[in-house]
């Protein structure tokens, strides 16, 4: 009898082929090679398709539910053929006695997420449903034993009989391995267990699935290491200028820095530069350098992956990094395989030797980052390193032994930065990984003498510049009011443009309203109120006012605070997180244009008419607390003191933040508990924290609009498709279908049917037809009076 893990595919070959790619794909800084168990688990992995109830099931004869499943018996195969390997394992040693508890944890989860040890120990109990299931399926196996036995022999993989006569052995071993982990296991032997486990599930999960699609291996590629010089002298030419002259210098230090780092010692990287210095260029230019370096002297080539908070700012610095790599003579018919940005709303195309890809294969290439550089969101990079998601975790062997830039990494919430910091240790420790955290504002992630600074004489950059001056008006609360009456004066008494930062969407369109009723000329918004299409417009509008010299009000949330490229005569921000104002103050007399001190920055203090600081609802009262303690009694700050400033409010936070969520999560990660209902797991760490219900509304608002919804409805209408085929093409629209979502914040889910605009459970739909009594292209989504009822914050 032939045996099938795909239709069309021996299962034989199959794992020959996973083994074989798990190998490859595997990586693990150890003294021994455990190359050979990521081979090992590869070609385990499928051994429970061998029953004949999954051959039954995969050619449609029957289906016979759980006893088709292999995970569990799979999983139980590993663990008796890596408790071989592990006592002829050289470099392991000290972690050998859970080796069959990793393999066998890895190959039970190959095609779901992560859970935990407790979850998968109580299938091994006495009396347990899916043990009893395991022992009917050895008993099947048996009927087929010569079959199945030729091709483990084949495989050089133990015979049936072997693995039958130990199972209740293999099963009391597990259980022991497991209390022994949790109960009695060092921490540094738990942290080695806990990024082997991830780094082999990664293996095994992109070998197995790049396997079943038949997705070829992408080839490895050359960057010269001066690509940014030459894209700079095209560019720029000899720029002049005060600004230029201090880029030009931080980009000749910080690049210079790579040929005295020590590769084995200098691997937790800081740049801190200011605003508007050129962080993008010099980060991406000493990355380039370093990999040079590394490629010769350590052997391997480093992916660089470029990580942004936001995504508004991810297709601005994807332009530029693709810009600099479009020098190389192949590039555009290889551009997929340069570089690659991924988020939720990034293009599914991959394009190598001049040709697109097939959707299957570009979506597998994409989602395991095969690129030489990849520009990406922190909740992409954090939820892959820091996760319990199959489809996150596919990537994290290539984030192994990668250069990893972390952009304005102050606006991961302070209370996860002890985590991050001790998975980053991790990450270079046992995964070979450079990383580089690069701001304006030198958040405390790493304790001192943690990190090199390659920027060795930051404060004298932070001292030479005199863009702006931060004035605070916090003392006294303003309503929006008080507040739009003060700056309608301070506009029509100058002849200034200006960015006002609100903390909330109902405080940012209260006071668009008020200053449009006050005849204010020339006036902007922008918020996530808007779908994305028109955002995008709004950016290039205001560019092109400034650029023309006109003097544009921009009215804001944050989503203009860090890396989008606006330069304004003047800034005000609501009061919030200090980090937050100096990322404001960035937008401000951004290049020097208007001379020294010509820029200002203004901190004023807004109150809603329940005496509540709007910055609560977004920020609790923490760190505006913080920011009002430091600010309070200041009249002004020149730019030159921004980094000290800065450092007093880091300080602040480090002292008042409670970091007991960071310390749990760690301790579940070295657990092995991903995900666990009632239990502190991996999977609490949520690097955007939604308040309340977040209801996605989809406007038709143009012909583009009703030909994406005409064909989301076909797609999700349709019959006869398989779940998998839906989601297929669902992702093939996800793009075009998101550039029309606006996601609306309400208290319950039951609220939004308040919206009477609803078409599923899970998602609201404005019809062409109905599309001004709903939204706004200029302000975005209706709310309160004007519209339908919304809790917008």
């Amino acid at each position: 009898m032939q045996f099938y893990s795909h239709q069309g595919i021996l299962l034989k070959e199959h794992l020959k082929e996973v083994g074989s790619r798990c190998r490859e794909f595997f990586f693990f800084d150890t003294p021994g090679d455990l190359g050979e168990l990521a081979y090992i688990i590869g070609i385990t992995h499928d051994f429970g398709k061998y029953t004949t109830y999954f051959q039954d099931r995969l050619f449609g004869r029957k289906d016979w539910r759980k006893l088709s499943d292999h995970a569990l018996l799979s999983a139980l195969y590993s663990a008796l053929v890596v408790e071989r390997l592990a006592e002829v394992l050289p470099g392991v040693e000290e972690i050998a006695e859970y080796l069959p508890l990793v393999a066998f944890f890895v190959v039970f989860h190959h095609h779901v997420d992560l859970r935990s040890l407790s979850h998968i120990e109580e299938r091994l109990r006495e009396g347990s449903e899916h043990r009893e299931i395991v022992f009917k399926q050895v008993d099947n196996l048996k009927g087929n034993a010569e079959d199945i036995n030729q091709d483990l022999g084949e495989l050089g993989l133990p015979l049936l009989e072997e693995f039958a006569g130990k199972l209740e052995d293999v099963m009391y071993k597990l259980r022991r391995a497991k209390y022994w982990l949790e109960k009695k296991t060092a921490e540094d032997k738990k942290e080695r267990v806990a990024v082997l486990t991830l780094s082999l599930f990664s293996a095994l999960i992109d070998a197995d699935k790049k396997s079943a699609g038949e997705v070829e291996v992408i080839e490895r590629r050359a960057l010269p290491s001066s690509l940014v010089e030459t894209y700079k002298e095209r560019k720029f030419g000899q720029s002049s200028g005060n600004i230029n002259a201090l880029r030009e210098e931080i980009f000749n230090q910080v690049t210079g820095k790579v040929a005295t780092l020590d590769l084995r010692r200098d691997r937790l990287l800081t740049l801190t530069a200011p605003t508007g210095s050129g962080k993008t260029l010099t980060g991406f230019a000493f990355a380039l350098k370093l990999r040079e370096r590394i490629e010769k002297e350590l052997h391997y080539l480093p992916r660089i992956v470029y990580s942004l908070p936001f995504i508004s700012i991810i297709d601005q610095n994807f332009g530029v990094l693709s810009e600099v790599l479009s020098q190389l003579d192949d590039f555009t018919e290889n551009s997929s395989a340069y570089i690659l940005g991924h988020h939720h709303l990034s293009d599914l195309r991959y394009v190598e030797e001049g040709e697109e890809k097939e959707f299957d294969e570009a979506l597998a290439l994409i989602e395991s980052w095969e690129s030489e550089v990849i520009v990406t969101t922190f909740v992409q990079l954090l939820h892959s390193v820091i996760g319990f998601k199959n489809r996150f975790l596919r990537k994290y062997h290539n984030v192994a032994r990668s250069i990893i830039i972390l952009d304005e990494v102050q606006n991961v919430p302070a209370e996860y930065w002890p985590l991050l910091r001790r998975v980053f240790k991790l990450m270079v420790k046992y995964l070979g990984c450079f990383i580089i955290l690069s701001t304006a504002t030198r958040p405390l992630i790493f304790q001192e003498r943690e990190a090199l600074e390659l920027l060795e004489e930051k404060e004298k950059y932070f001292r030479s510049l005199r863009r702006v001056t931060l004035r605070p008006r916090v003392v006294e609360p303003q309503s929006v009011e008080d507040f739009t009456r003060w700056f309608a004066e301070e506009f029509y008494n100058s002849s200034k443009s200006y960015l006002l930062v609100l903390n909330t969407i109902r405080s940012s369109l209260a006071v668009y309203e008020k200053l449009k009723e006050m005849g204010i000329s020339e006036l902007y918004y922008l918020s996530a109120n808007l779908v994305s299409a028109d955002k995008l417009n709004r950016i290039r509008e205001v560019k092109e006012a400034l650029k023309e010299g006109r003097k544009p009000v921009l009215v804001s949330t944050q989503v203009v605070e860090a890396g989008v490229d606006l330069d304004f005569d003047c800034t005000v921000r609501d009061l919030g997180p200090l980090d937050s104002i100096i990322q404001v103050a960035g937008r401000c007399n951004r290049n020097f244009q208007r001379g020294a001190g010509g820029g200002e920055v203004m901190v004023v203090h807004l109150r809603d008419e329940r005496g509540k600081d709007y910055a609560q609802y977004v920020y609790q009262k923490l760190l505006p607390g913080l920011s009002f303690q430091i600010l309070k009694d200041l009249q002004e700050v020149k730019e030159e003191d921004f980094l000290s400033l800065a450092d007093r409010y880091f300080k602040k936070v480090g002292e008042w933040k409670s970091f007991e969520e960071a310390e749990d999560i760690y301790r579940a990660l070295l657990n092995l508990r991903f995900y666990e209902e009632g239990e502190k797991s991996v999977a609490h760490f949520q690097l955007i924290d939604e308040k309340g219900f977040i209801f996605p509304v989809f406007i038709e608002k143009d012909e583009k609009a009703q030909r994406v919804w005409e064909r989301f409805r076909e797609i999700t209408g349709e019959g006869s498709l398989k779940p998998w085929e839906r989601k297929k093409e669902l992702l093939r629209i996800r793009r075009d279908f998101e550039a029309y979502i606006v996601n609306v914040r309400v208290n319950k889910k039951r609220e939004a049917v308040l919206f009477e605009i609803m078409f599923s459970e899970n998602l609201g739909y404005v019809p062409f037809e109905r599309v001004e009594e709903f939204y706004n292209p200029e302000t975005g989504f209706r709310v309160g009076d004007s519209g339908p009822q919304a809790i917008m914050i």
